[in-house]
């Protein structure tokens, strides 16, 4: 009745690498000159706006006025040209940083399986292999001597042999049979 109340399991804590630090406030740059950019644009139709309305009263001051707020929105839209080649420089950044750090994981994996091979090539030197070659090749010319009398073991005929049995062919087709009997 009076069980263990348990928080539930949280995962460790990892630091933060200065990797991990490099690439987050490369992309908190990147949102904020975002907003900047849109805040740019949001400005320039704005200008624009009201440049349309100077013009469209047709006075000396307000073609002036007009002509200044197009200027103003000319300068804005160079520095959102400006941001734009901002933001490509920093997303190049964070590319070459997570490539590097793929690189840098890839040499890890390639270091840790050719340690893995030196322990094993260690293990199994080049001369004992020559040897477990030779000890097979050993046994393999003896498996195949043991089948060479195996298989000769009942071929070859003796010429008394093959005189007996002449004799016996000789007997059968003359039909005497019951010589080859008595032989038996």
């Amino acid at each position: 009745m009076g069980g263990k109340v348990t928080k539930p399991s949280q995962p460790p804590k990892r630091e933060v690498s200065q990797i991990d630090r490099a690439i987050l406030d490369l992309k908190v740059s990147r949102d904020r000159l975002t907003r900047y950019k849109k805040k740019l644009n949001l400005d320039s139709t704005k200008l624009l706006s009201k440049a349309k309305t100077y013009k469209s009263k047709n006075t000396s001051a307000d073609t002036k006025n007009a002509l200044n707020l197009l200027k103003l929105r000319k300068l804005k839209l160079k520095e959102v040209d400006n941001i734009d080649s901002q933001l490509l420089t920093l997303q190049g950044m964070v590319s070459n940083i997570q490539s590097k750090e793929e690189e840098k994981e890839v040499l890890a994996a390639l270091r840790t399986g050719k340690n893995a091979l030196e322990k094993l090539h260690a293990e199994n030197s080049l001369e004992d292999v020559m040897n477990l070659m030779d000890d097979v090749q050993e046994q393999n010319e003896l498996e195949e001597e043991i089948n060479n009398v195996l298989v000769n073991t009942g071929e070859t005929l003796t010429l008394v042999e093959e005189d007996e049995l002449e004799l016996e062919l000789q007997a059968l087709m003359e039909g005497d049979v019951t010589e080859i009997q008595a032989e038996v």
